[in-house]
């Protein structure tokens, strides 16, 4: 029969390792003395020198521009078409490969054989390294008067070549709302 206590340390272990194994990381900047309760209506920043935005993926781009615009459109605030809105909407990604490395890596094994039931846990400390590709989102929010940035969200998250666009659509969703979920301050 296994411990309960071995059984609790497995379950601890896991836990521990969860976050550094998933997530978006988010965060944000903003003018502490800017009234953000005043703002209703959004539009695109113009962007006559492609400023912003993917110059060689459309389909990621319009991706990131409907997650921008249904989140913010379900915060209660409208995109206009016609005349000055409240704010300017803008984004900008950027993908970098980073590497890894780690001292001591581990592993839990609980089994059953022809000898009954068993359990162990195993460490290394030889080097490990990992190279991965980091992406980073950020979307910022300026005054149309003077192209003030008020407010910056960023999100950094592991990012993988997906050939499924519903991967790739849920992954984009997944990430601009937990942005804007900071949004307004």
């Amino acid at each position: 029969m296994i411990d309960k206590d071995f059984i609790k340390i497995i379950f601890l272990m896991g836990f521990i390792m969860l976050p550094a194994c998933s997530g978006i990381k988010v965060s944000q900047d903003y003018d502490q003395g800017y009234n953000f309760s005043s703002l209703k209506t959004f539009d695109w920043k113009p962007n006559e020198i492609d400023e912003y935005g993917l110059k060689d993926n459309d389909l990621i781009d319009q991706r990131i521009r409907n997650s921008i615009v249904s989140t913010l459109s379900a915060k209660q605030y409208k995109m206009v078409d016609t005349g000055i809105p409240d704010f300017y909407i803008s984004y900008h990604m950027t993908v970098e490969q980073k590497i890894s490395t780690s001292n001591v890596t581990g592993g839990v094994a609980i089994g059953r054989g022809s000898y009954g039931r068993f359990g162990s846990i195993g460490v290394s400390t030889g080097s490990h390294v990992r190279a991965y590709d980091q992406g980073t989102l950020l979307i910022d929010v300026t005054e149309p008067e003077g192209n003030r940035l008020v407010w910056r969200g960023v999100g950094t998250q592991e990012v993988s070549e997906h050939s499924d666009p519903e991967k790739s659509t849920k992954q984009i969703n997944e990430t601009v709302e937990k942005i804007l979920a900071q949004f307004p301050p």
